[in-house]
């Protein structure tokens, strides 16, 4: 099923059939959408938790923006109201955090199976990549793999 929704060359998003009582979720949280163990209204209580102490933070108005930053680069950064979790942009090719989180393409199709769509995005200067979406009851989770379709690059959820 795979090779059909990563044909090389296509431009429009491949779509894939979700009932629509069926939650796109991660193991780790079965009863919301969730990019690990991560999911949209989290406190910040309960993202350092499984994050550990952030490199920084950052009020701004009603939002306090808390950075993750790892030997190879940025890990993370969550931007947190005063209902909890807004959005979350993780970098895991150079991730290094005590969260267990996916990190491969296999992971992407073993967590979300049947419920994403993909398409093909510009990335780096001369490649494409290929970029899942799993939405859900305005949630959506965004995966942009490298340039070689291996490794999850980044991932934005919101």
């Amino acid at each position: 099923m795979m090779s059909l929704l990563l044909i090389g060359g296509c431009s429009k998003p491949s779509e894939t059939i979700i009932k629509e009582d069926t939650p796109a979720v991660s193991p780790n949280n079965p009863s919301s959408i969730a990019f690990g163990p991560f999911s949209i209204k989290m406190s910040k209580e309960e993202i350092i938790s499984r994050m550990g102490k952030p490199t920084s933070e950052e009020e701004k108005d009603d939002l306090t923006e808390i950075f993750y930053m790892g030997e190879k680069g940025p890990n993370a950064t969550f931007l947190v109201g005063k209902n909890g979790l807004v959005k979350a942009t993780w970098y895991p090719s150079v991730y290094d955090g005590k969260a267990a989180i996916p990190k491969t393409k296999e992971d992407i199709e073993k967590n979300y199976t049947g419920k994403y769509t993909t398409e093909k995005v510009d990335c780096y200067k001369t490649a494409t990549c290929t970029n899942y979406m799993v939405k859900q009851d305005g949630t959506k989770i965004e995966i942009t793999l490298d340039w070689e379709d291996k490794i999850i690059d980044r991932v934005i959820l919101e």
